[in-house]
């Protein structure tokens, strides 16, 4: 899955970084991608938090709705 390298104004929507926290990388964004959830959503997120992701779906649930489910949870919290 590629994830663009440098992108002028990257963000991750979900831990709001917007600076490789790389080491060696510190003078460039962080490496993001765009994510369309179940509802159309554009979601953008870091490989960080894209691997995360990853790790916790459960077989009930497809990456898309766990998207929106994120992000309506998100909203509600005010992150």
């Amino acid at each position: 899955m590629p994830f663009i390298y440098d992108k002028k104004n990257a963000q991750c929507m979900w831990c709001k970084r917007t600076q490789n926290p790389h080491p060696d990388f510190s003078h460039e964004t962080i490496p993001s991608k765009i994510f369309i959830s179940k509802k159309g959503r554009r979601i953008e997120l870091c490989f960080s938090c894209y691997e995360n992701e990853i790790k916790s779906i459960s077989k009930d649930i497809d990456f898309k709705e766990k998207l929106d489910k994120k992000f309506e949870l998100l909203k509600v919290l005010n992150l």
